[in-house]
């Protein structure tokens, strides 16, 4: 079936006259649901690219690249109200390392799709067993850094959201349904301090000490010059990655960093031949020539 039928109008809110407007909406509902997209960076170095809201009437997505400065006390206001979201272990350590802000209550679908048994509770298998939808996923791991971004973005981001409200009406009429099976009667119990312990791991999350990489590199005891590469690496590989340069996040992965680390290109041609990628290559390579020079050293 297709995901027309889940389309909403949405609303893209990106100055502070459409977040003003679109505020009391959002309490007038008393109940949201949340997705977010994120650059490519993993989600203890990424930045919030794109956050989806919607009700039972309408989608909004939220640019937080052009609303910067407002997303702490909009999101501290919006914690108010409870979120109905799918896997809220991701998310809600973005919103919790990016802005301190943790949402008071959460309704996990995908914690809901696990306690009544979905061996592969993700919101697209559940979306096509539950709601016989298909969500296409070509745009899932697009580049949400780039503006402006495109219609089929756009769709993708505002029906996922959608999506999460009539998931949670069809699933929890199953609940209701099922609560005298014991085993799952058993999880449904357990399932509200689930959530409540989803909400506290996040309001506990710390970043991680350390970066696998630079631990690899480490292990391998290459050296404190080849840690001190690493770091620079690793750190221009998020900066990039975060400024939407996917080339940083496909051509620096941890194979490549430790082979060069290992092997250190002896020029700057050396150092071209590793990289394949010819746009990335063209954009990056001084850059990435100037931790491996060794002249400036000497």
């Amino acid at each position: 079936m297709s995901p027309d039928r889940f389309d909403l109008p949405t609303t893209y809110v990106d100055t502070p006259e459409k977040l003003a407007r679109a505020l009391p909406q959002w309490f007038q509902a008393n109940l949201l649901s949340v997705d977010i997209e994120c650059s490519l960076t993993g989600v203890h170095h990424c930045v919030l690219a794109l956050m989806q809201i919607a009700d039972h009437e309408q989608a909004w997505l939220v640019d937080p690249i052009p609303l910067a400065p407002l997303m702490k006390s909009f999101l501290e206001a919006l914690s108010e109200i409870p979120w109905i979201v799918h896997d809220f272990s991701g998310d809600g350590i973005v919103f919790k390392r990016l802005y301190d802000v943790v949402p008071v209550s959460v309704l996990d679908t995908m914690l809901l799709a696990q306690a009544l048994g979905y061996p592969q509770p993700g919101l697209k298998t559940m979306a096509k067993l539950k709601l016989g939808v298909d969500i296409p996923k070509e745009e899932q791991d697009s580049n949400w850094m780039l503006r402006p971004l495109r219609p089929s973005q756009l769709d993708y981001a505002a029906r996922d959201a959608a999506l999460l409200l009539p998931l949670l009406r069809v699933l929890g009429e199953e609940a209701e349904g099922r609560r005298n099976e014991p085993e799952t009667g058993q999880r449904l119990a357990a399932l509200p301090r689930q959530m409540r312990d989803l909400v506290k791991r996040v309001h506990a999350y710390r970043p991680p000490d350390s970066n696998p990489t630079l631990e690899k590199v480490r292990r391998l005891e290459l050296g404190e010059l080849a840690e001190e590469r690493a770091r620079r690496i690793v750190a221009l590989r998020s900066r990039w990655g975060n400024e939407g340069d996917v080339g940083a996040v496909m051509e620096l992965g941890n194979r490549w960093i430790l082979a060069r680390l290992q092997h250190p290109p002896s020029s700057r041609e050396a150092l071209e031949r590793t990289i394949p990628n010819p746009r990335f290559r063209a954009k990056r390579l001084e850059a990435l020539w100037e931790i491996f020079d060794s002249t400036d050293r000497e």
